[in-house]
């Protein structure tokens, strides 16, 4: 059975999460409010172990918790929604619900050296409500943020636009505690044209002027957005793990599972 902490005590568990996890500015973005989710714990008045589940899917194990507790609480979560978890490295090569889930293997970087490329000549502006009904995967933003109102208040970045048409987007989101996360979308048939490597660059300068540490996560097969990664100047990642957890309760299923397998694959992928 599912023991749900209310919001109102949701502090209790902040001394849970000690260790810093990869992708961590979005579970910063939910203990500040940012974004919304819930928590599970052991103990309403005491926690001592705490899964944070994200709307948008994310789940945040915290340091102690045992893996008989996190298997037991993670079969009750994915009766009524589909998750992907946050496996860190200090966790191990055990993974809980293995005949269930899906693991993928990722790399998170924090660290950059200089750009040794100069990026290629095209219009790039910043997010706006106007250039925003022109962007072809809106839909996706929305199912990850609620809303075209949510995605615009929680990010910042900019569009690549030749002749009139958005050709890629890059955003800064996620933003807390002086980090923020990178995601990148190209139109399928703009790839390998240097729209994402010119619009990441005039995103990471903002980043910068922002006085924040960017975050660049993504699937260990996607092999376009390593690439990309390593060109904008980013070293020594982390390896670490999502386990994709599809929803098992299917008479409650109103999730497009569409959307959940985009979600883990692409960067926007992070």
């Amino acid at each position: 059975m599912l023991t749900q902490l209310p919001e109102e005590k949701k502090a209790l568990i902040f001394p849970l999460f000690k260790n810093r996890q990869p992708n961590t500015s979005a579970l910063w973005c939910y203990f500040d409010g940012i974004l919304p989710g819930k928590t599970f714990v052991d103990d309403i008045n005491a926690p001592t172990k705490a899964i944070c589940q994200l709307d948008m899917s994310w789940v945040y194990i915290s340091d102690a918790a045992d893996f008989e507790w996190i298997e037991e609480t993670l079969r009750e979560i994915i009766k009524h929604a589909w998750i992907q978890v946050v496996w860190t490295p200090e966790r191990d090569s055990k993974f809980p619900l293995a005949e269930l889930g899906t693991v993928i293997p990722r790399h998170e970087y924090t660290q950059r050296k200089a750009i040794e490329q100069k990026p290629r000549d095209v219009e790039i502006k910043p997010f706006d409500s106007e250039l925003y009904k022109k962007v072809p995967w809106k839909e996706f933003h929305e199912r990850v943020y609620g809303s075209k109102e949510n995605f615009l208040k929680i990010a910042f970045g900019f569009y690549a636009i030749e002749n009139g048409e958005i050709c890629s987007e890059s955003e800064a989101t996620f933003t807390a505690r002086g980090y923020t996360e990178l995601g990148i979308i190209t139109d399928d048939d703009k790839q390998r044209k240097g729209f994402a490597f010119a619009v990441c660059i005039k995103t990471l300068e903002e980043v910068e002027k922002r006085g924040l540490k960017p975050i660049w996560a993504c699937d260990v097969e996607n092999l376009a957005s390593m690439k990309l990664s390593e060109k904008l100047g980013f070293i020594n990642p982390l390896k670490y793990n999502f386990i994709f957890f599809p929803q098992t309760n299917e008479s409650d299923n109103n999730i497009d599972k569409s959307c959940s397998q985009r979600s883990h694959q692409q960067n926007y992928d992070r």
